[in-house]
């Protein structure tokens, strides 16, 4: 599944990098992110709770700054498996910034989520409409992080 958008967040290009630079403070971001363990600046493990409509799915994620360009653009990867069903899910995603004017940043996501087992079959439809809410309040939450 592929999902493709963008938000924008009041506040400076380099504040938004620093942010994202930062691993507790963009956890603290992420919805159902919890116990955030840093091994190195750039691997990570957390225990994730994620809602969908019908249940609550928690899983063990483990994730990687598998590339960045200072300032512009963050690759990662995350791989998860669920604590009680069988299956996993795999997910690559570029970040990219742009300044579209002064304190004002859009961050511009492509996300490419693959997920096996019993997790596959809630469905694209189900899971792409999660990820989506996700993304809108992980956006909240960082222009809350500047508003403050």
């Amino acid at each position: 599944m592929k999902i493709k958008d963008s938000f924008t967040i009041n506040a400076a290009k380099e504040d938004v990098w620093t942010v994202f630079m930062d691993v507790e403070k963009l956890a603290s971001c992420v919805p159902g992110c919890q116990n955030l363990v840093a091994h190195s600046d750039t691997e990570y493990e957390a225990d994730m709770v994620v809602k969908t409509k019908f249940m609550t799915i928690k899983f063990k994620a483990n994730g990687v700054l598998a590339d960045a360009v200072e300032g512009e653009e963050l690759k990662v990867e995350m791989v998860g498996k669920p604590m009680k069903l069988a299956g996993l899910f795999k997910s690559k995603m570029t970040v990219q910034l742009e300044e579209v004017e002064e304190n004002v940043t859009k961050i511009h996501y492509e996300m490419d989520l693959q997920m096996t087992g019993r997790l596959a079959t809630l469905g694209d439809i189900l899971m792409k409409g999660t990820v989506k809410k996700s993304a809108d309040e992980f956006a909240d939450n960082v222009q809350k992080l500047f508003a403050s």
